[in-house]
């Protein structure tokens, strides 16, 4: 996953999915002209200028392996933009969406600022995994009112890319953003292609070829994979030994269960013998009852449920 096969000339790929790489791609001051034509093919050429809040800071310490690397920048008229990869999904995944956009929005203002001093704030979200079953490459959320498609507020928007939904078709006939998204999955070959189609991809396409070769940011990026694998295997078999737990405990209290239902049964069995011996001896119902810790009404119910009528 962290490289591709090599091309014709040996060169060896680094993977666009994986964050780490994604991150150095992007966030690279000379790659600023790249960001932007990829920030434009999703939101629709509106934005003039960008800048990175956050640049790529190497990871040095096992701690930072498994920090989220989302790409965060600002535009020229202040609207914040983040920018993340994600391979795997988990349950609360849109939930955890929604509350990285909601600490970045929160973040642009001290208690002391006024609210209108807000500016929108964009969520883009890159998957390699079915997010949305029924969108496609592209899908746009905001807070619309449905009936009648009022916009309560546009600073929320949220993009979602899904790598898996690529359409079969040639280059020629794409849009930037689909070619991006070719661009990330596809082989040296394809990279390549699309690299003869435009300036920015030929640009982008020796970026990649310029990562791929350092050895720094090569093992960087083998080192964040494993990270990441190395953290899902650890949920998973949290997940197995907590279901053997479960399964365990079940069985023990089955058993304990099984055996206070097995002593009330006999201990149930025992009172009907007593009762039965006690009236064959033409023992008074109260004395049995007395005898037993039972209502006069449940010794008749035993006797008239056990005795054969002649």
């Amino acid at each position: 996953m962290v490289k591709e096969q090599p091309g014709q000339y040996g060169v060896k790929l680094l993977e666009l999915r994986n964050d780490f790489v994604f991150k150095s791609f992007f966030t690279d001051v000379r790659n600023n002209n790249l960001l932007l034509h990829f920030v434009n093919s999703i939101v629709g050429g509106t934005i003039i200028s960008l800048k990175v809040i956050d640049p790529t800071n190497k990871m040095g310490h096992s701690s930072d392996k498994l920090s989220i690397l989302d790409l965060r920048a600002i535009t020229g008229t202040g609207e914040q933009i983040n920018i993340e990869v994600q391979l795997e999904r988990h349950k609360a995944f849109n939930e955890r969406v929604l509350y990285y956009w909601s600490k970045t929005y929160a973040s642009q203002i001290k208690s002391s600022e006024p609210y209108v001093n807000l500016k929108k704030v964009i969520q883009i979200i890159i998957v390699d995994f079915e997010m949305l079953p029924s969108g496609g490459i592209h899908s746009t959320f905001q807070l619309i009112e449905p009936t009648s498609g009022i916009v309560f507020s546009n600073h929320l928007v949220i993009h979602v890319l899904q790598l898996g939904k690529q359409q079969e078709k040639s280059s020629k006939e794409m849009d930037n953003l689909e070619k991006w998204m070719l661009f990330f999955k596809g082989d040296y070959e394809t990279k390549e292609e699309i690299a003869m189609e435009s300036s920015a991809f030929k640009e982008a396409f020796e970026e990649i070829k310029r990562l791929s070769m350092d050895p720094e940011t090569v093992q960087l990026a083998i080192n964040r994979e494993i990270a990441l694998r190395d953290h899902i295997q650890r949920l998973a078999d949290a997940e197995e030994e907590g279901f053997e737990k479960g399964i365990k405990k079940g069985i023990k209290k089955g058993r304990e269960q099984g055996l206070e239902e097995g002593r009330e049964k006999g201990q149930e069995a025992k009172a009907i013998e007593i009762v039965q011996r006690l009236y064959e001896k033409s023992t008074p119902l109260s004395f049995i009852a007395e005898v037993t810790g039972m209502s006069v009404e449940e010794v008749k119910a035993i006797i008239d449920s056990t005795t054969k009528e002649p």
